[in-house]
């Protein structure tokens, strides 16, 4: 049993041996690839900007401030089960004579118990061509050894499942945490994290407000209704 003291200094970082032989439900990655899928049809300015200007501004500002999305990810999700908190954060990216968009951007999800898999996911898929440029080029489902380092906690190196989610939605890399509880006991209000793979940062970012989200995504676990501005039952059928 990890002391919570251990978790709160680097929930992860302090269960790096049990990630690395963590064993996860394949129905769990799809799920959480649905919550990856919609967030990239939601938020890329490019598109909504076709079809709405002040839909694709209002988005755009949410995620350069940094934003968290509540959900039950799957359509069939019982009280408590599947729930997920995601944290979507970009930097603004100014052109001359064109609309402000995005880059840089970065989804973190922490995703719990649902169907056989009993444990909790943490995940980091890109947002934008760019970021998603950056990660892995690997077979899907394939582990892949990256190096995650939290605040100023010491780097860990060990395996995160690599996870292509559909031929237009985002890859992801997901870690395998074996106790919901012990990722809840983790979170801080402030945290950043840094995601290294092959000696380069594919995924960088600091969340806030992650007391507030720790708080409404216990409730969800609790089987309580989702309470946060932005909060969703998934479409899919699992």
């Amino acid at each position: 049993m990890i002391k919570t003291a251990i978790l709160a200094a680097g929930f992860l970082v302090a269960m790096a041996p049990l990630l690395s032989r963590a064993q996860v439900n394949g129905a769990s990655f799809d799920v959480l690839a649905s919550v990856m899928e919609t967030h990239s049809k939601e938020i890329n300015a490019h598109d909504v900007l076709d079809s709405n200007k002040k839909q694709a501004e209002q988005y755009r500002e949410k995620v350069i401030a940094g934003w968290w999305e509540f959900m039950q990810a799957s359509s069939k999700a019982g009280p408590g089960e599947y729930c997920a908190a995601s944290f979507l954060r970009a930097k603004r990216l100014t052109e001359p004579g064109k609309a402000d968009t995005m880059k840089e951007g970065i989804v973190v999800t922490l995703f719990g118990p649902g169907g056989n898999y009993r444990g909790a996911l943490l995940a980091f898929s890109p947002l934008g061509e760019d970021s998603t440029a950056t990660f892995p080029k690997v077979a899907s489902g394939k582990p892949v050894r990256v190096t995650l380092k939290q605040g100023n906690i010491k780097p860990a190196t060990l395996n995160a499942i690599y996870m292509e989610t559909g031929p237009k939605s985002p890859p992801l890399l997901a870690f395998a945490v074996p106790s919901m509880d012990a990722l809840l006991a983790g979170m801080e209000d402030k945290w950043n994290f840094d995601v290294s793979y092959e000696g380069k940062s594919i995924a960088n970012i600091e969340w806030h407000d992650g007391l507030k989200a720790r708080d409404e995504l216990a409730n969800c676990l609790a089987g309580k209704p989702i309470a946060g501005e932005r909060h969703r039952k998934g479409e899919i059928g699992r």
